[in-house]
């Protein structure tokens, strides 16, 4: 007496399945503050020194709805560094993100 393996059987009952349904794509809300400033990426060239820097901040909201500022920074051509600052209020987050740009902006970033 033979026997199907049970393998066959859970193959002919999946082929029987009605198709799952398509996928969920979440879609991103826009910033709450539509004032904020956008991503800033500022660059210092110096080829006498061999200097190609990059210094990048972006605005950013936690799920616990904490504002934070990401700085990333490096040669140009790397992945670099990255450093999240978190603030309590988005104002503050704002002041702190225009505060380092005006800071690189003084070291010779543009």
């Amino acid at each position: 007496m033979s026997r199907e393996p049970e393998q066959l059987y859970l193959l002919d009952w999946l082929a029987a399945q009605p198709p799952a349904p398509a996928p969920i794509v979440p879609v991103l809300a826009p910033h709450p503050n539509p004032a904020s400033p956008a991503p800033l990426l500022l660059t210092r060239v110096d080829p006498s020194c061999n200097m190609r820097r990059f210094y990048s901040l972006a605005l950013v909201t936690s799920l616990f709805g904490e504002h934070g500022v990401v700085r990333q920074w490096g040669r140009i051509g790397s992945q670099g560094k990255r450093q999240t600052d978190w603030h309590a209020s988005p104002e503050d987050a704002v002041a702190e993100l225009e505060g380092m740009a005006r800071h690189k902006r003084r070291r010779g970033y543009r």
